[in-house]
């Protein structure tokens, strides 16, 4: 083996020598030490944390003050709280790969300088009542998973995994909070807005969660979308952060004077102020802003405040009423007038007639004076504009009222709405409260409201299954055609003696099915002068369910309904009710019950 050959296995082996005695140091099982780097760390308890990192001349710092975390240096800033606590978790579960012993670290000269320390990459300052936490961070070892790290006042060291260093800030902003605004921090009841040269102005009412429009007119707010555009505003996030000059210039940005401006206020106290200027030259989708009273600027997406640059009509009430109470009275003046009272939690009557009345029709008729938009605001109306809507005298008028001390009579009015003329397939409204305006809502909207008391009779006539039937009789033309009811199930129906046609079991099962759970679609009149009008002078046929029990459900059948559907006529307490059946049914009674011709 000649010389050359020889030095070169002699270096490699030096240098494997070496490898071996390093790798030694940081990936042998630990040496007996603390199971934590930081046993006597208690994270709630900790009310200031300062980061250091080498090469940056200014500290990030971030104070606790009754459990909210507020960044005070570099900037004074509200503070990433969930950032901060996961850091002070992270060190809290901080274990140790390797602990290195100060006699250990005693035999190496050269340790803080191999392991990073003697200048350490990092270090990081915790406050804990009276004492003092401060860990150094040093270089990572050579495979780069872990790091070396010291604490103040410990002449060991500990090699742990560098998953911790994700936990770090880099720069002030990774722990800055990124939203505009923490609407539980802020107690308000007026709103501003300015757009341009567009000024919008809204306050809630002091006795309700009603927000009203005050500026440049008087009208009710948009509750839900005004709701709903705050919750936007506060989901806003900073893209990021521009300038933090005490003497920025407001002009670059577009904020002097802003763009916009929403202002949320308390009375006359203002508690927030939000600017947003023109878009940076290289993101279109961005807006720069800023908080008044603070010297940082940003930017923020511009999706978030499409809204609130909305003209002032978009912020109004899109409906004509509000039910912060459910009325116990609605009074109707119409084709006739009568009132309709609650009777318990969901029994309704109507008087002066004495009828039940159908839970579902109040719901229906509350339902289109609540949710049927309005289609047209005209507003500065004034009394002498009223006829030409159909409003001096009202066409028709419903008025809710609220529970009060006394009488029914006496209950305090909600609101009343007066209505008047058709016009293209909408119809003028107004409320006794708000006298400069009109409205109008969809005809078909208008047309689901009762005129009459008996559309609100109850809709249910009878109720029972097949299995209670023993029969089905039916009269057409001086013909009778009886279907039986032999025993129990779908098939078990037959045709009666000398009854024309076929039957088909199933489906007269389910015919008499429906039959017995249906309900009227619109009560259309009542007395015997209408029978003429809907075909029943004299009735098309005449349908009889008979009961096994020996009760009787008749149902006299008259003409076809413009629809297609079939009118029909009951007895109820000695007076004849005509009205409409579902479509479905008529056709079902038509193939399964009627005598084939």
């Amino acid at each position: 083996m000649n010389s050359r050959s020889t030095w070169f296995w002699l270096s490699a082996a030096l240098a494997l020598l070496v490898i071996v005695m390093l790798n030694g140091r940081w990936s042998r099982p630990a040496a007996p030490g603390p199971t934590k780097v930081l046993a006597e760390l208690r994270p709630a308890a900790i009310t200031a944390i300062q980061i250091r990192h080498r090469g940056q001349l200014e500290v990030i710092r971030a104070e606790r003050t009754n459990s909210v975390w507020r960044l005070t240096k570099p900037v004074d800033y509200s503070a990433q709280s969930a950032s901060i606590e996961s850091l002070l978790a992270a060190l809290d579960r901080l274990t140790p790969t390797v602990y290195l012993s100060p006699h250990e670290r005693r035999s190496h000269p050269r340790a803080d300088e191999e392991e990073g320390l003697s200048q350490p990459q990092s270090a990081i300052f915790l406050q804990q009542g009276e004492r003092t936490f401060q860990i150094d961070i040093g270089t990572n070892t050579p495979p780069g998973d872990q790091f070396y790290l010291q604490v103040a006042g410990d002449a060991g060291a500990y090699i742990v995994d560098a998953e911790f260093l994700k936990f770090l800030p880099r720069t002030q902003d990774d722990w800055r909070s990124r939203g505009l605004l923490d609407l539980k921090d802020v107690v308000f009841d007026r709103v501003a807005v300015t757009n341009g040269s567009r000024v919008l102005e809204l306050q809630r009412s002091s006795a309700s969660t009603q927000w009203r429009i005050v500026n440049p007119s008087q009208a009710r707010a948009d509750a839900e979308r005004l709701k709903g555009m705050l919750l936007d505003l506060e989901a806003l996030r900073v893209s990021q952060f521009i300038s933090d000059s005490p003497k920025p210039s407001l002009d670059a940005f577009g904020l002097q004077p802003p763009d916009l401006e929403i202002a949320l206020a308390h009375g006359t106290n203002l508690a927030v102020l939000l600017q947003f200027g023109k878009s940076p030259t290289n993101d279109l989708g961005s807006v720069y802003a800023r908080r008044a009273g603070q010297d940082t600027i940003v930017t923020v997406p511009t999706n978030g405040l499409e809204r609130w640059r909305a003209s002032v009509g978009a912020f109004r009430d899109p409906h004509l009423i509000n039910l912060p109470a459910q009325p116990v009275v609605i009074d109707v003046r119409a084709d006739e007038k009568f009132s309709i009272q609650r009777q318990g939690t969901n029994a309704w009557q109507v008087l002066p007639q004495n009828l039940p009345v159908d839970p579902a029709a109040v719901r229906d008729l509350l339902s289109v004076l609540s949710e049927s938009p309005i289609v047209e605001f005209k507003d500065a109306v004034t009394p002498l504009d009223l006829p030409k809507f159909g409003l001096s005298p009202a066409v028709r008028q419903y008025i809710l009222r609220v529970a009060g001390p006394a009488s029914p009579a006496t209950n305090p009015v909600l609101v009343e709405l007066d209505f008047g003329f058709t016009n293209e397939n909408k119809v003028y409204v107004s409320r006794a409260d708000e006298i400069s305006s009109v409205y109008a809502i969809p005809l078909p909207d208008f047309q689901r409201l009762p005129s009459a008391s008996l559309q609100l009779h109850t809709r249910r006539l009878w109720q029972y299954n097949p299995d209670e039937v023993e029969r089905a009789v039916i009269t057409q033309a001086g013909k009778v055609r009886q279907m039986i009811h032999s025993g129990i199930g779908p098939i078990a129906w037959s045709l009666g003696q000398s009854s024309p046609g076929t039957i088909e079991p199933l489906g007269v099962n389910e015919t008499i099915k429906a039959l017995g759970q249906f309900q009227v679609t619109n009560w259309l009149a009542r007395g015997e002068e209408s029978r003429v009008r809907y075909g029943l002078a004299p009735p098309s046929g005449q349908l009889t369910v008979q009961l096994k029990n020996g009760n009787k459900s008749i149902v006299e059948l008259g003409a076809a309904t413009p629809a297609g559907s079939l009118y029909g006529a009951v007895n109820l307490s000695g007076e004849l009710w005509i009205f409409e059946f579902p479509a479905w049914l008529a056709q079902w009674m038509d193939r399964f019950l009627s005598i084939p011709p």
